[in-house]
């Protein structure tokens, strides 16, 4: 088979591809039943609703941001925390340079899988249930999401690492907590701490919406403002939800840049 002929082969393969493509996004455009005029029709709506309704935000009683701000803030570091903790026991467990047995480590791997694959307003929508209204279910929703996550990124990382620096500690005897203390973790260091603000973004994303299904955070603002038309109000509540992701990945890129 000669090189024009595998060039022609690619050409096909790319149009098909492409082809295949745009048959499911017009399959799907049907299906879902979209219509582009009413679309473009809504969009003068949108606006008028969003500059008229939604601004200016309420500036009055700024107190009433306070407690769901520090209960967003909060919520986001302590699962973080415990995520880190956690998530660097799996790690180890599961990554396939230091998990002690790769049975329990397939088994780990595929439970946390599961848990990773389940977005975290789910998880906060059942543990409302089961614990009712408040920060609890949205703190526990935060930890198993980011537990599953941690341990994902951190095995991914461990398994990058140089082995050689593995083999070394171990031909001069050096047991398995020996490898893991003197070989994993001063390499894996730069990546656990990237790998973990990134999850205090994260946090703080997640735990600002946690609120629209019971779960605590700024989010209970947002829901229980727009439950009552307080289009202003609401509007204060996102303004300053964005204002702290924000300042959270600023003070995160200077520590990156200053740790890493």
């Amino acid at each position: 088979m000669n090189d024009s002929h595998l060039h022609e082969m690619k050409k096909i393969k790319k149009t098909l591809t492409i082809v295949l493509f745009m048959l499911i996004v017009v399959f799907s455009v049907w299906y879902v039943e979209f219509n582009l005029f009413d679309f473009i029709h809504a969009v003068p709506t949108f606006f008028s609703f969003i500059f008229t309704d939604f601004f200016p935000p309420d500036v009055n009683n700024f107190q009433v941001y306070l407690r769901p701000v520090v209960d967003t803030i909060l919520l986001a570091f302590i699962a973080t925390g415990v995520s880190t903790v956690l998530g660097m026991v799996f790690a180890i467990l599961i990554a396939q340079n230091t998990t002690p047995n790769r049975v329990i480590g397939h088994v780990l791997k595929a439970i946390l899988t599961f848990f990773r694959n389940i977005p975290f307003l789910v998880w906060a929508s059942v543990l409302v249930i089961i614990f009712g209204v408040g920060n609890l279910p949205g703190l526990l929703a935060l930890i198993i999401f980011g537990t599953s996550f941690l341990a994902r990124v951190y095995s991914e990382s461990i398994e990058e690492l140089d082995h050689h620096v593995v083999e070394a500690i171990e031909a001069v005897g050096g047991n398995y907590f020996h490898v893991i203390k003197h070989a994993i973790f001063p390499q894996f260091m730069p990546s656990f701490l990237n790998w973990t603000l990134y999850m205090v973004e994260i946090g703080i994303r997640a735990s600002a919406i946690l609120g629209l299904v019971g779960a605590g955070g700024l989010g209970t603002i947002i829901k229980q403002t727009m439950d009552l038309f307080q289009y202003s109000k609401t509007s204060m509540a996102i303004v300053i939800m964005i204002v702290i992701i924000i300042f959270v990945e600023s003070v995160s890129q200077k520590l990156r840049e200053r740790i890493i």
